[in-house]
């Protein structure tokens, strides 16, 4: 039977048309993955708009209209998301020293959300 997580990996191809996450994963758009998980369904792509000397955007590989929509339609798979993130950076400290020193994972719910996609921006702290 499948699980509330395993039903959202289904991607909505009407929304992946306009989707700049979308064309990035699936590398047909500018941008740069960092990292890509395609058995969990997770990928750590650059911010074209950084807020820090690391900026990072944790998204899955499927189509989801925005992070509030993801948190409210699959609490686990949300969650799941938020541990490929925290482990992502575990992965990258020793390249990015930095990173040691501390990091910011934060999320835009409703208006502030501008691209339409969910996501988790991880920051390194300065």
């Amino acid at each position: 039977m499948p699980t509330e997580s395993d039903q959202l990996l289904a991607p909505s191809p009407a929304a992946d048309a306009d989707c700049p996450f979308c064309a990035i994963l699936a590398g047909s758009g500018p941008g740069t993955v960092i990292a890509r998980d395609d058995e969990r369904g997770f990928a750590l792509i650059q911010s074209i708009h950084p807020e820090s000397s690391v900026h990072w955007l944790a998204v899955p590989l499927e189509h989801v209209p925005g992070t509030e929509t993801l948190e409210h339609e699959s609490g686990k798979r949300f969650l799941e998301l938020m541990e490929f993130a925290i482990k992502q950076v575990r992965a990258h400290r020793d390249d990015i020293p930095q990173l040691y020193r501390g990091f910011t994972i934060k999320m835009h719910f409703g208006s502030y959300e501008t691209v339409e996609h969910a996501k988790l921006h991880v920051l390194a702290a300065e």
